[in-house]
Parts: structure tokens; sequence; C-alpha cells
């Protein structure tokens, strides 16, 4: 089953959020913000099944892959 990582748009108290930790004009960061996500998730889409367990999202599995070759 496609699994997609829920948006938590209330911000915890006692936890920092990410944007804030690293740095924003590093390469891999501006290189996320250049790949076509949505593009890259319908490509996928017609492989993940309906019924069963959530999957690992794929923007998650293609950053993984994408790093792996780059390093």
């Amino acid at each position: 089953m496609l699994g997609k990582i829920k948006q938590d748009l209330q911000q915890n108290l006692f936890k920092t959020r990410l944007t804030e930790l690293i740095n924003m004009d590093h390469p891999l960061v501006k290189l996320a913000h250049e790949i076509s996500w949505d593009k890259i998730e319908a490509e996928f889409e017609g492989l993940f099944s309906k019924e069963g367990r959530p999957s690992i999202a794929v923007r998650k599995i293609a950053g993984m892959l994408l790093l792996k070759e780059m390093f």
C-alpha cells in the first residue's frame, strides 16, 4: 500500500524543526527542491498495492537511492 508521511502542521513545543538544524544553502537541500517528487511518486504509484501494510514513502526510497549513487 502506498504510504505517505502525514504533515504535522502543529509544531511541538519540545522538538526543534529540521529546517532550523540544517544548512538550507547546502547543495543537497537545493537539489531536493529541484526534483519533481510528485512526478516520481506518480510513476511508482502503480507498483504499490492498495491493500496491506503502508509502504515506505517513495520520496524516502528515491532519495536514499540517489544518495547511494552520489556517494
